[in-house]
């Protein structure tokens, strides 16, 4: 017997929701897609200026799930190759490979020094192990100095981490360094010192498969979004989601402006049958938005929950090469970027012949003097440095953006994942409903993982009422690797 077309809403154009929509229109289902900006693609769009293409950050699509590669690499067909993309820090007037690994340590640092960390950490490891005030305590902080010592962390991560974040590393959670720091302790430094061994980790670059579509990532959200359209899903822009209605653990109503006119969607009609609700918007926007319906510790745990923002400067550049690597991170104060992306480097099909860009990212919050500086302020307080370090001539420069990114980082606090368990158990609790992807999870987490959401979810509306997905179980899957 043929099973009945579902009506599904979706929040959020993101490559999660799109992921989803589109799966779900491609099995027949009536899907419509509610996005906020005017565009789709979320994070993941590219847009043109003067003959240049530029995504809303990097994008090195590298996964674990090969399954994802092999489905882009399928559908975009030509526009889509695999990349041997690179990274380093410049750190002390010098440019390290990273991962650090091999002889790049003794450029990193002077012998002396590394002498000093190794005893910092040696004292340091024997502490953590018999001292109970010294064990891990799930901050970034000691999680770090316990792997690699505090003088090895007071001259790299401490300095870099608080730069990147905004806040101090003894107020992060440890869940960033379990996911983010691809080696993990002075051991394994070590041990890629002196016998060039290296250890499995997604954020290596070095050992991971790498692809990139040849005329950015938005052709990703693109190619999701056209199909969705072409088979008959609908996708809204503009549209600013209000109010959830709840009404016996399901979502009844959506309410949302468009154009400053306010619309309903009843999802409650018999006439329409049952409505499933996948929202990839914000985690805490999500809950706040359910207005006096959630229980008083779920909506304070949202209240507590912030993003980073950045600011994102694009410099279009005379000529073609530039640091001559993909990105290159800068740790220290004096550069107020945490990194800068070369998109020829990229994909040269995204800049005009014999030209280069680059893309550098300003972390701060909505609000602050970085997000409120003028264009030009910003585009001087990166030039200056770069020029004294002798990085880049400002006369190459022939022009600039400037792009402010809202929601750009989870901020993992100390304490989040407390404060994410009673939000998911809550969630779980709405029959209709499913939060997923970077901001509907709160997660640290890249376009590969949360297209694979999106193929999950939408596989998962079939047969909910047998065996629902928990949405830890999509939490989890980022984690553990």
């Amino acid at each position: 017997m043929e099973k009945s077309a579902m009506n599904v809403l979706v929040l959020g154009a993101g490559p999660a929701g799109l992921s989803a929509a589109w799966n779900l229109v491609q099995d027949g289902h009536n899907v419509t897609v509610l996005e906020k900006a005017d565009v789709w693609g979320g994070q993941s769009l590219t847009f043109e200026d003067g003959g240049y293409r530029f995504d809303i950050g990097p994008h090195n699509i590298h996964s674990k799930y090969r399954n994802v590669l092999d489905f882009l690499s399928e559908n975009l067909k030509d526009d889509w190759s695999e990349r041997n993309l690179r990274a380093e820090i410049y750190f002390r007037g010098k440019r390290v490979e990273y991962p650090l690994v091999g002889t790049q340590v003794l450029k990193f640092l002077p012998f002396g020094t590394s002498f000093l960390c190794a005893l910092s950490f040696a004292s340091r490891r024997l502490m953590s192990i018999f001292l109970k005030q010294f064990k891990d305590d799930g901050t970034y902080q000691t999680w770090v100095v316990n792997r690699f010592g505090m003088r090895f962390y007071d001259i790299f991560f401490g300095p870099y981490t608080q730069k990147t974040w905004g806040i101090p590393p003894s107020e992060l959670s440890d869940i960033i360094c379990k996911k983010r720091i691809a080696v993990r302790s002075l051991i394994e430094l070590i041990k890629s010192v002196f016998f060039k061994q290296e250890f499995y980790h997604p954020e290596n670059p070095r050992l991971v498969r790498q692809c990139y579509p040849r005329l950015g990532v938005g052709l990703i959200s693109d190619f999701f979004a056209d199909g969705i359209l072409k088979d008959g899903g609908k996708i809204l822009t503009g549209v600013n989601i209000k109010n959830l209605t709840l009404k016996e653990s399901r979502v009844v109503g959506v309410s949302y402006e468009k154009e400053g006119r306010i619309c309903e969607v009843n999802l409650d009609s018999k006439d329409d049958g049952a409505w499933e609700v996948l929202s990839t918007i914000p985690l805490n926007e999500l809950i706040l938005s359910m207005r006096g319906v959630p229980p008083q510790e779920v909506r304070a745990a949202a209240t507590a929950m912030d993003f980073t923002s950045e600011v994102l400067l694009y410099l279009k550049i005379d000529g073609e090469s530039i640091f001559e690597v993909p990105l290159l991170y800068f740790s220290e104060m004096e550069f107020p970027f945490n990194r800068v992306y070369d998109v020829r480097m990229f994909s040269a099909d995204m800049v005009p012949k014999g030209k280069n860009a680059l893309c550098l990212e300003l972390t701060c919050r909505e609000g602050d003097s970085t997000w409120l500086m003028p264009d030009d302020h910003v585009f001087e307080n990166c030039i200056a440095p770069l020029e004294k370090h002798g990085l880049l001539d400002r006369r190459r420069v022939e022009g600039y953006i400037v792009r402010r990114l809202r929601h750009a980082y989870p901020l993992f606090r100390v304490g989040i994942q407390k404060k994410l368990k009673a939000i998911y158990d809550y969630l779980y609790t709405i029959k209709n409903l499913e939060s997923f992807g970077r901001q509907g999870l709160f997660a640290y987490v890249n376009v590969d993982d949360v297209i694979w959401m999106g193929f999950e979810v939408a596989k998962n509306l079939s047969y909910q009422k047998r065996m629902r997905l928990h949405i830890e179980e999509l939490m989890y899957s980022y984690i553990n690797y």
